[in-house]
């Protein structure tokens, strides 16, 4: 079975500058902060917000790739974003779940308490009945490599679930300090401001 660290490397080596990538809380944040600094990246995203977090910023910025790096332990806590993210039918995000089966904290040396995707359920398949036809799931790195593409060129929403291994048992070298999450906040929206336009940030005095 593939790891977290080989899906996290493909992809930093297929997504461009100008997408989004929201990432939640977790290894996946870690990993990810060391393999691809840039500005566009939103770390941290506490439990069952990532995807939520992710359809808003594709919706609001309809022109931009927007990523969601999420955990089925996240994804579970508020599984009915599901159903939104198809009735909203955002042709720029891409969700991408690293199912691991397990509420995995960072560092552990064995496996946590089983999701219920250690048992029966399949995310893919919750995702493909809620409406997003897009839709599967990934066990080797090849796979992944060709559903991204596609969901990279063609119009979405797209669901991958990522079954990787239980237990993070390889990840890059520590080379870079993850931002505190406010810091990386502002960075984030002092970023969408630049390149979009946009006021987001006031002072707080009104017009």
């Amino acid at each position: 079975m593939v790891t977290r660290y080989e899906i996290l490397k493909r992809l930093s080596e297929m997504v461009s500058d100008e997408a989004l990538v929201v990432s939640c809380i977790g290894n996946t944040s870690g990993v990810w902060s060391q393999l691809k600094e840039r500005e566009a990246n939103l770390f941290h995203i506490t439990m069952g917000m990532c995807t939520p977090t992710a359809l808003g910023l594709a919706l609001a910025l309809p022109n931009r790739k927007v990523i969601a790096l999420d955990g089925d332990g996240n994804l579970l806590l508020n599984l009915g974003t599901l159903g939104t993210v198809a009735n909203q039918s955002p042709a720029n995000l891409t969700i991408i779940v690293f199912d691991n089966g397990n509420y995995l904290g960072s560092h552990k040396k064995e496996p946590g308490m089983p999701t219920a995707t250690g048992g029966k359920m399949k995310l893919e398949g919750v995702a493909r009945e809620s409406g997003i036809a897009s839709s599967c799931a990934v066990s080797t790195v090849e796979d992944f490599q060709s559903r991204l593409q596609t969901a990279l060129a063609e119009r979405g929403p797209h669901f991958i679930a990522a079954k990787v291994e239980k237990l993070d048992v390889d990840r890059p070298p520590r080379t870079r300090r993850i931002p505190d999450p406010r810091e990386n906040k502002y960075r984030f929206v002092a970023y969408i401001e630049r390149t979009e336009g946009v006021a987001i940030l006031g002072s707080g005095l009104g017009s």
